[in-house]
């Protein structure tokens, strides 16, 4: 018994890890991804059984259940089951996270998320499939242009939304905090921030950047609450009255970043995944296939344009799970929010990094619902494991608060 001890103590330190090594190589390698998965279920079970339980259980079930009915119904099942292992991955990392101990130093999750968006941001000026016309005055091409390419090439729009979840991490790492640590960790925070700021610009993805932007304005207001929203409303009322003088100037910007065919691309998309989620309510059509679906029932006025997903995050999840699939996931985002409120809102005995892991937390899940209004690129693409990886934070901030570790 001791031995078997021993031996399941040393697997279970190295849980975490391992399915996010496990993971992050399965974005490009199919056998690290099989990996993952066969081993989730192995670490689950070496669990006791009253550590197993996360808020999360019930609606994951279910989410497994329309992952099995997704590949039954689908036409393209080996797309299919590549898109469920990818996010049975996700699922893993979020369950490894929820199991560490509570002696578990929370503020490496925290840091880590900071190095994660760094590394992120780097990655994505070597990747991303940079569009040079999109807006006039800011060509990426003359900036970031001379850079070496990699093999990999991600779209702006999918790099972009997945990304500006992490902005709120740095931000939440410069409002908070004391004492003279701080004074070294504020401008690092500011620095990874600018960066990740940096490279959502250069995405020119609209959406991405104004969900972006407005979570650090949410920041603002969890960090200072009323005065910092009075403050806020003040300058919204400023800029309402001075908008007629400076129309002239957004005008142009707007119309020439063909935003409004953008949006009226998008309705048609919309009314596409309504009108198959009313045909297919309890099945959907099976993950990632919304464009064979499009093409073969409801085809687009144009065979160009792409029809890859919905443009939202809510229609594509109920296209690809069904609407108990669709509601299951709203029932763990809810979950996480109300650890996320409840980490933010603890007492001031606890370590500064308890509240302002949960402020990241909730202007994350603001950038995900304010972005996945317009499209749906945290789900189905492979930068989707990070919604997970942030619900797993969340669900070990739970524990965190019961019992609170010292903390300098």
């Amino acid at each position: 018994m001791r031995v078997w001890s021993s031996l399941r103590s040393a697997l279970l330190f190295l849980e975490l890890p391992f399915l996010m090594a496990c993971a992050g190589l399965g974005l490009f390698n199919r056998s690290a991804l099989i990996l993952s998965v066969i081993f989730i279920p192995i670490f689950w079970l070496l669990h006791e059984r009253e550590d197993r339980k996360t808020p999360l259980d019930a609606p994951v079930l279910i989410i497994l259940l329309t992952f099995a009915i997704s590949y039954w119904v689908s036409p393209l099942q080996d797309w299919t089951a590549e898109q469920i292992a990818r996010a049975l991955s996700g699922i893993g990392v979020c369950y490894a996270l929820a199991h560490q101990k509570k002696s578990f130093d929370g503020r490496l999750i925290l840091y880590g998320m900071a190095v994660l968006s760094v590394i992120l941001a780097g990655a994505g000026l070597l990747t991303i499939q940079w569009v040079p016309n999109k807006i006039p005055m800011l060509n990426p091409m003359e900036w970031v242009g001379n850079l070496p390419r990699l093999d990999e090439v991600v779209h702006p729009n999918v790099f972009a939304g997945n990304l500006a979840l992490l902005l709120p991490v740095s931000g939440a790492l410069f409002l908070w905090g004391k004492g003279w640590l701080h004074v070294i960790r504020a401008p690092l925070a500011l620095l990874t921030g600018g960066l990740v700021l940096f490279v959502l610009i250069l995405t020119l993805s609209r959406g991405a950047l104004l969900a972006a932007i407005s979570s650090l304005l949410l920041l603002l207001i969890l960090r200072w609450k009323f005065p910092a929203f009075i403050v806020l409303v003040l300058l919204g009322l400023i800029l309402w009255q001075a908008f007629p003088a400076i129309e002239t100037f957004i005008k142009p910007i707007y119309w020439f970043s063909s935003a409004e065919a953008s949006l009226n691309l998008r309705q048609s998309l919309w009314q596409r995944g309504l009108w198959l989620v009313e045909m297919f309510p309890l099945s959907g059509i099976g993950m990632g296939t919304y464009g064979l679906a499009v093409n073969h029932l409801f085809p687009m006025p144009s065979p160009l344009i792409p029809t890859s997903h919905a443009h939202n995050l809510f229609i594509q999840i109920a296209l690809d799970t069904g609407i108990p699939g669709l509601l299951a996931w709203l029932a763990c985002l809810w979950q996480c929010i109300q650890c996320a409120w409840r980490a933010w809102r603890a007492p001031s005995t606890v370590p500064w990094w308890i509240p302002a892991s949960g402020a990241a937390g909730l202007a994350a899940f603001w950038v995900l619902l304010f972005h996945g209004a317009t499209d749906a690129v945290t789900w189905g693409t492979r930068p989707a494991l990070l919604l997970w990886v942030i619900w797993g934070w969340m669900l070990l901030l739970k524990k965190k608060i019961a019992e609170p570790s010292p903390s300098a």
